[in-house]
This record gives structure tokens, C-alpha cells and sequence, in this order.
């Protein structure tokens, strides 16, 4: 599918969206700012319908400045020298009747334990701005639909997060819920306990 980007004199920056695109892209192929990165962001751009110049040179670099911040965050390392590491991760089970169709955009395991990280691009002030994207949004949904479709398909439970990568000028990691006990080998799939904020 591709979006025609119409330029205005009066939206000389590329749309929210687009970069959140293209972060995602460049995270589901763990791929940072570096030899290549800016002709491949450009190109990338250009596929989902961008034309004009003042629109792709922001494009690349609010996607560049978003990831190298998140490769400055201390929890980066965790994610890189991960026993495991998964990347948009595709999954599909019938609940309730209903067929549930997704992907996650990051699951690993570090020091035995497993973290599921949703990348989010919004831009966020402060504490008072991000609960109101909570309560507008159904974030919180969609990882805790993440964290069951990992337990039902994978029987491992995850530690649940939201990583704002927009959050005041930096990285903060929203945790929705730790992880519940082992899940007996055959057990039953439970009900996950009510989200919280970290």
C-alpha cells in the first residue's frame, strides 16, 4: 500500500506517522544510524508516497535522532546482548471464537528472563501528557494481547513494556506488568492480572 505525501508550504514536516513507520522498520531489522542509514531511510520514505525534500531530510532525521536515543539508553545493551532476540515477531490463535492476528515488535530474553517491548513514537511532555495517551489510546490493550498471544503460542511469560521513544527529549520504559508465574507444562492459559503503572 502506499500513501501519496502531498507537500504544503504550511506542513514543511514529514507526518507522525511516517516516522513512526519507518522507526519500526528500521527496528524490525535492528538497523541504527550509521554507514547506509540515511540512503536507506530516504528510500524507505519514498515508498510510502514522500516527495518532498524538506519532508524526507526531517523524516530521516527525526527517525535517526528517535533511534540513536534509544541506543543511548542504558537498557539498549540488555536488548543487545540478548540470549534471544525476536523482532516483529508475527502471531495467530483463535480466542473466543475470534482469529487474533498481530506482531510484536520486540521480544528477548536476558539473564533468563524474557521482556516484550512496543516501540511507541508519540510524543509525550510529561507524566500528565502520557497518562492521557493511556487513557486515550488502546496501548495498553495491545500488549496485554501481545503478552497472552507469547503465553499461549511460545508458554513463556514476559515481562510487558511501552518504550516512548519521544518522551520529554528521551527514553522512558512504561512497564504494564511483570511476569506471572511459570505456566505448567499442558496448564491452562490464565487470565492476566489488571495492568499498573511501573
Amino acid at each position: 500500500r502506499v500513501w501519496q505525501v502531498v507537500p504544503t508550504a504550511q506542513r514543511p514536516l514529514a507526518p507522525a506517522w511516517l516516522v513512526g513507520t519507518l522507526v519500526h522498520a528500521a527496528l524490525a531489522l535492528w538497523r541504527f544510524p550509521g554507514a547506509g542509514f540515511d540512503a536507506w531511510v530516504t528510500a524507505r520514505a519514498r515508498e510510502y508516497g514522500q516527495t518532498d525534500t524538506q519532508q524526507l531530510e526531517h523524516a530521516r532525521a527525526a527517525t535517526a535522532r528517535l533511534l540513536a536515543r534509544l541506543r543511548q539508553h542504558p537498557r539498549f545493551g540488555d536488548m543487545a546482548r540478548a540470549e534471544r532476540r525476536l523482532h516483529e515477531v508475527p502471531y495467530s490463535y483463535v480466542r473466543s471464537g475470534q482469529v487474533e492476528t498481530g506482531y510484536v515488535d520486540l521480544l528477548y530474553r536476558v539473564d533468563g528472563a524474557w521482556r516484550l517491548v512496543d516501540f511507541k513514537t508519540d510524543r509525550v511532555a510529561d507524566e500528565a501528557a502520557l497518562r492521557r495517551i493511556l487513557a486515550q489510546t488502546d496501548y495498553r490493550a495491545q500488549v496485554q494481547g501481545y503478552g497472552t498471544a507469547v503465553r499461549r503460542l511460545l508458554g513463556v511469560e514476559a515481562r510487558l513494556e511501552l518504550c516512548w521513544l519521544d518522551y520529554g527529549g528521551e527514553v522512558r520504559f512504561t512497564a504494564l506488568f511483570p511476569p506471572l508465574s511459570p505456566l505448567p507444562k499442558g496448564g491452562e492459559i490464565g487470565s492476566p492480572p489488571p495492568l499498573g503503572e511501573d
